[in-house]
């Protein structure tokens, strides 16, 4: 069940990355097509008529690389899109010069290779490598080519304008890259909170907001009461129903739990058929009638549909923490009601010894 649940979170995961990857290459794309389509005009009017016809088959470069990613080719398009951009640099740069900064395309392409996760991390770096290497050569190669076009006094603004319009898909695609790392870290940090079958809190995490909420319930000077909570006979329900339906019984009475608890309340799977619940602003009469309400439903709930006579009850123990006492003796101490609870037949709730309130029988409580 588990390894099920965290293939689950895995391919979830990857299928997110995937869409992430898709909004950033599609986003871009549109952008570098919408670019391209008004180079062309403004490549004509300066009278660099070859550009003008180079900008038209770039634009048909970038439909073509996006109907690939509508098809599902994402990493194919990738491969069309750093193809134009290798020739349009080389081909602007030779013939406007370096000045006019469209060399720097070659950096946002080198980035978008890294997101590219159908190749290896060597390969991807590679390919990004060789385009660094290539606006380096271009450097080389093209440094003395002079701007002999068109509005020269404008060189310098059009330079600024390529570096802004290079930026913009890096700044996109790392922001989106950022939003997603945040979600799967706080999606990564509830999984290692949270027991994986219930959706309760696991023991381990658990132990970090109990000590919390004791401080507080100090500071605030509220009650504060520990349940210890046992399945009756739970080893005999897997046994003779099979540990499927075991885990039916487990996820049910978690799911009752949850619905009994406020929101200031903690519920934890303590450990196999075993959990924890800690009551806020609860004193230890005000805990035995909420726990006794969520007992009587447990014992009304229906196991499973295909087993009518499997029967589920609780038991239960539970104390009203006092201030100065630490958490391992209280929960010695729930224990103990608990156990007392078992031993006196099952299905009831004990109070600890010496904090009952005005009650008519003695520890246990039917």
């Amino acid at each position: 069940m588990i390894k099920h649940l965290l293939k689950q979170s895995k391919q979830s995961g990857l299928e997110e990355i995937e869409h992430v990857k898709f909004l950033i290459i599609s986003k871009i794309a549109y952008f570098a097509l919408i670019v391209h389509v008004l180079l062309i005009p403004v490549f004509a009017h300066i009278g660099a008529n070859t550009l003008a016809l180079v900008n038209i088959l770039s634009v048909l470069a970038w439909a073509s690389g996006i109907f690939l990613i509508k098809q599902g080719l994402t990493s194919l398009a990738l491969r069309v899109f750093c193809l134009e951009v290798i020739i349009h640099a080389v081909i602007v740069c030779a013939t406007l010069g370096l000045g006019a900064g469209f060399q720097f395309y070659l950096w946002t392409v080198s980035c978008i290779l890294m997101i590219d996760y159908q190749l290896t991390f060597k390969r991807a770096a590679l390919y990004s490598l060789v385009m660094i290497a290539i606006f380096a050569l271009l450097y080389v190669f093209f440094s003395d080519v002079q701007y002999s076009f068109a509005y020269p006094e404008l060189l310098p603004h059009v330079n600024v304008i390529n570096i802004i319009i290079a930026g913009l898909p890096m700044v996109y695609g790392m922001g989106l890259i950022r939003e997603i790392t945040l979600s799967q870290r706080v999606e990564l940090t509830e999984m290692a909170a949270r027991d994986p079958l219930t959706k309760l809190y696991n023991r381990r995490f658990a132990k970090k907001l109990i000590t919390a909420a004791h401080q507080k319930s100090i500071e605030l000077e509220s009650s504060l009461c520990i349940v210890m909570a046992d399945i009756d006979k739970f080893k005999s329900i897997n046994d003779n129903y099979g540990h499927e339906k075991g885990d039916t019984v487990l996820v049910n009475v978690a799911r009752l739990i949850r619905q009994f608890i406020d929101d200031e309340d903690i519920a934890v799977r303590w450990g196999g058929e075993e959990f924890l619940i800690l009551l806020t602003n609860t004193d230890a009469k005000q805990a035995f009638t909420k726990i006794e309400t969520l007992r009587l439903r447990i014992a009304e709930l229906e196991a499973h549909h295909e087993f009518p006579d499997l029967n589920v009850t609780m038991s239960f123990g539970l104390i009203e923490w006092q201030p100065l006492a630490s958490i391992e003796k209280m929960l010695q101490h729930a224990d103990e009601a608990l156990y007392k609870s078992k031993h006196a037949g099952r299905n009831q709730t004990t109070i600890a010894k010496g904090q009952r309130p005005a009650f008519k029988d003695a520890d246990a409580v039917n």
